[in-house]
């Protein structure tokens, strides 16, 4: 189940810098729930602790499984919901650019 988590969130590291290199601004993008943006809370600080930052990294370093459930408890997330979060986006690509642009302005944001 860990592994899960360690390939779903490399993915998204990997389609994050994809995104981030053709630039996620999007002027027709959904408004964010409150999950939406929990979950790109979660997502910029797992970047952070990983190595990543907005001005990019050179190598991905994953934090351990201990520090990455204190994640899911600070950003009020479980295993399940990240999972059912994960889906959401790939089945709605606008929503998951939406998400992607809330995590650059929160990593933008702890550069700061």
């Amino acid at each position: 189940m860990r592994l899960r988590i360690t390939r779903t969130v490399t993915a998204f590291a990997i389609v994050f810098s994809l995104t981030l290199a053709q630039g996620c601004a999007r002027k027709d993008s959904p408004a964010l729930q409150e999950r939406d943006k929990r979950f790109a809370a979660f997502y910029a600080d797992y970047l952070v602790l990983s190595g990543i930052s907005s001005k990019g990294a050179e190598r991905l370093s994953l934090p351990g499984s201990d520090l990455i459930d204190s994640l899911f408890d600070v950003h009020g997330l479980t295993l399940e919901s990240f999972n059912e979060l994960s889906d959401t986006y790939r089945e709605n690509p606008k929503l998951w650019r939406a998400v992607l642009k809330e995590v650059k302005n929160n990593l933008r944001d702890n550069d700061s």
